[in-house]
């Protein structure tokens, strides 16, 4: 009886290990690091995308995306950026940034890439962080090149 026992915990801890894992993989992100578009105001919460791994995956299968939701990936160097919409299922803006948090490049309402080979977009001018908003945010918001935002 023991044994069964143990066997059953182990495997409901195994199971609920791996569905953390596999939600993890499917971009369930926390969006808990508060963005502030300085001119505006406005306060967005982001998931970060600090490695090679997380920066790859991005916001990859995910189906919906809160209007005050987005995800900033960090890199060590600001230079060009690239950028696809492979597996993403979402239209979204994209903002390059600059180290110092001033927006130098906006691209407006990506859409997904249903096939292959998927286009590239560059951030035209160097930068160090890009953060992934919901489509429309730039334009609702009045977003622009030459603004500050206030990174965590």
């Amino acid at each position: 009886m023991h044994s069964y026992l143990s066997s059953t915990i182990f495997g409901i801890a195994f199971i609920m290990t791996l569905s953390s894992a596999q939600a993890s993989a499917n971009g369930f992100t926390e969006f808990n690091h508060p963005i502030r578009f300085v001119d505006q105001q406005r306060i967005v919460y982001a998931a970060i995308a600090a490695n090679e791994s997380e920066r790859e995956h991005g916001l990859m299968f995910r189906q919906t995306l809160a209007e005050d939701q987005g995800m900033l990936f960090v890199y060590p160097d600001q230079t060009h950026r690239a950028i696809w919409m492979k597996n993403t299922l979402l239209a979204l803006d994209v903002v390059f940034l600059a180290g110092g948090g001033q927006i130098v490049g906006l691209l407006k309402d990506l859409q997904p890439c249903t096939k292959d080979p998927c286009r590239i977009y560059d951030s035209k001018v160097p930068a160090r962080y890009i953060l992934e908003l919901p489509a429309g945010f730039i334009d609702k918001h009045a977003i622009q090149v030459g603004q500050t935002v206030a990174l965590p």
